[in-house]
């Protein structure tokens, strides 16, 4: 896929899943082939801060309003089933079924030629989201001042690297850290798979290279996306399955 390709693909509504990831790892590709090389894997890092294990607990906490680089450099914005965004904000991710296309997965949507978020505006060197107060939960989680936001910052020249001494301190700490769960219970992705009764299983790959199917659903009374699950142990997607029957039989 070219780069030339994305502005029309962004332009629709609903993204066929086998072409929205191609445009997806080319829009990182475009993204983080213009920054520094990171010193520090940015998917080892944390998004809270409160969880920071390389910045100290008395760094100063950046200014949002002068940067962004958090919604320009993270592509995949995931909108959840009960979060309120406008449709022409966000495009559907679909697969097809037996009588039609399934919707598996929504993101917020990215402008087609600088990649960063649709909702990011400048006025002037002021950063500022135009759905703040409405933002999904995935922007909410993104802490200013946490391990991966400072990293954003360094790879983009905001700040310098961190002295050898440092890293390699904070590579020590980050490969001490207790493992959450054994690879045979840590998801590595979730996929819908439709069943002869025109259910959907949700069948998750396992980080052991297993699959183990976590729920059946029918998508004409519950709304699931594939994204929720990413990077969570089994029995925390027990636990969200769980919490969100609960919350349809409170309704």
């Amino acid at each position: 896929m070219e780069k030339t390709d994305f502005v029309q693909i962004t332009r629709q509504p609903t993204i066929p899943e086998n072409e929205f990831y191609p445009m997806i790892y080319k829009m990182y590709e475009e993204i983080w082939f213009t920054r520094l090389p990171p010193e520090i894997p940015t998917k080892l890092l944390t998004v809270k801060r409160a969880k920071n294990v390389v910045t100290p607990p008395d760094a100063p906490i950046p200014d949002c309003i002068t940067c962004g680089l958090c919604c320009e450099m993270m592509p995949c914005v995931g909108v959840r089933p009960h979060e309120d965004i406008a449709p022409e904000d966000y495009w559907d991710i679909t697969v097809e079924g037996k009588n039609g296309e399934i919707v598996v997965d929504r993101y917020l949507r990215r402008n087609g030629e600088t990649f960063a978020c649709q909702q990011l505006t400048n006025d002037n060197g002021k950063i500022l989201c135009k759905i703040y107060e409405t933002r999904p939960q995935m922007c909410r989680d993104f802490d200013a001042g946490s391990d991966k936001c400072h990293a954003l910052r360094r790879i983009s020249g905001l700040e310098p690297y961190l002295p050898r001494k440092e890293t390699v301190a904070a590579l020590e700490k980050l490969e001490a850290r207790p493992q959450r769960g054994e690879s045979s219970e840590m998801i590595d992705s979730v996929k819908f798979v439709e069943t002869d009764a025109g259910t959907l299983d949700i069948v998750a790959s396992l980080k052991d290279e297993s699959k183990k199917t976590i729920y059946n659903f029918d998508p004409k009374l519950e709304t699931w996306r594939q994204f929720e699950f990413d990077a969570l142990t089994l029995e925390e997607a027990a636990q969200l399955v769980e919490n969100r029957r609960q919350m349809q039989k409170n309704k």
